[in-house]
């Protein structure tokens, strides 16, 4: 099998597109249209692969996924919306906003390099914590009330202020920026002192500035004359020092497979979509969004609920997400008592059982709460761990989730 990967522009974009359609409810005008479009990115996608001689199954996972969820819809059978059609998104425009983010990343990489900080322990109280936190408050208050004044909200942003909103909107929870800044000095130490093997250079040639933001890359770099810029995913935030290893190391010296594993393993980890969907719910509409291509939270949850909670679990918001994941199939966030689903769930072939688990799963966060130790949270304990196994197919969930994943 040929172990060249190519990436379909577009086809991402259109599976989300699609997504958002099919849960809003089509329109029989805008159904032909509608069935065109998924047909034909379908078939487009398919002709690539041919003419570079793949599968869709070599395409890189996001793509591959896209591609799935096109290809499974059932074109015969679409859910038709009722009354007036929803009106097109709206789109706000801000300036400034990723140079804000810019300036956070400068303003945090200055506290962390400076020597009396380097072994402060950190922890939401710290006065230095609670400085930066109401310096992002700030930020984030100034871009929601010009959204405002545009009639929208941050989530309309377009997608590079998005993200950098996302970010800011993140590190203002003042638990969150403690746990931030700690893996940012932990980076810079194992810059300082890199433990990678001997027969390369051991210190970058050049000064070493580092940044975190929320993008596509789990890392990137870039050299100039003025040093080494490199840019964190801030999923990395819950990474093990060896994983925060494995990536300076390679940025250093780029020819190990084995720390290329271990950081890409990472790079699909539960911890890591944990941020990632943490991320997005920064910027998820307060509105429920259950109705799905295949099933409906709303019912999910009641079907949850009376079966493991007695029926007497309040009801937190409920929502579909509008990425195809790999790993993460949900997320529940305690400070909008907000559950959200992978819509990689929502599709025929997903059993039942499969749906209900992942809704106990995140019930369980919302029944259960947070642990915090040495500075890290720690939502999966023993109690956890236990109280998840009552589910009544709790092996046949994980393995069909595994599954999937791999596949």
């Amino acid at each position: 099998m040929s172990t060249t990967k190519i990436r379909i522009t577009g086809l991402v974009k259109a599976a989300q597109w699609a997504r958002e359609a099919l849960a809003a409810g089509i329109s029989p005008k805008d159904a032909p249209a509608f069935r065109k479009r998924v047909s034909a990115t379908v078939a487009q996608a398919e002709a690539i692969c041919k003419e570079h001689h793949l599968q869709p199954k070599d395409l890189p996972t996001p793509s591959y996924r896209a591609y799935c969820f096109l290809k499974e819809i059932p074109l015969d059978a679409l859910p038709i919306a009722k009354g007036k059609a929803p009106e097109k998104r709206q789109t706000v425009h801000i300036t400034n906003i990723v140079a804000a983010q810019n300036d956070m990343n400068t303003v945090f990489f200055e506290w962390a390099k400076a020597p009396q900080n380097k072994d402060e322990t950190l922890d939401a109280r710290h006065p230095q914590v609670l400085e930066f936190t109401l310096d992002l408050l700030q930020h984030t208050r100034e871009i929601e009330s010009l959204a405002k004044e545009q009639g929208g909200a941050p989530g309309h942003l377009p997608i590079r202020s998005l993200r950098a909103y996302q970010w800011l909107k993140f590190l203002s929870d003042p638990a969150t920026l403690a746990t931030h800044l700690e893996t940012l000095r932990a980076v810079l130490r194992e810059f300082n002192q890199p433990r990678c093997p001997t027969r390369v250079t051991p210190r970058p040639a050049q000064p070493v500035e580092v940044g975190f933001t929320d993008g596509v890359h789990l890392y990137r770099a870039r050299r100039d004359e003025a040093g080494l810029h490199v840019t964190l995913h801030e999923g990395l935030i819950n990474a093990s020092p060896e994983v925060l290893r494995a990536v300076v190391c390679l940025i250093i010296q780029q020819q190990r497979e084995d720390y290329r594993k271990l950081a890409t393993d990472y790079g699909v980890s539960d911890d890591f979509m944990e941020v990632v969907a943490a991320l997005e719910m920064t910027t998820t509409s307060v509105e429920d969004f259950t109705r799905g291509q295949a099933y409906d939270l709303e019912k999910v949850f009641n079907r949850v609920n009376a079966t493991y909670f007695s029926g007497k679990m309040a009801r937190p918001k409920l929502m579909w997400n509008r990425v195809l994941t790999t790993s993460r199939m949900g997320h529940y966030n305690l400070a909008r008592d907000a559950i959200m689903i992978s819509i990689t769930l929502d599709a025929p072939d997903v059993p039942e059982y499969v749906v209900d688990f992942v809704m106990y799963h995140e019930l369980l966060h919302k029944q259960l709460g947070v642990t915090v130790s040495n500075g890290r949270r720690n939502v999966h304990t023993p109690e956890f761990r236990a109280a998840e196994r009552r589910f009544s197919q709790y092996h046949q969930a994980h393995a069909f989730i595994n599954a999937r994943s791999r596949r």
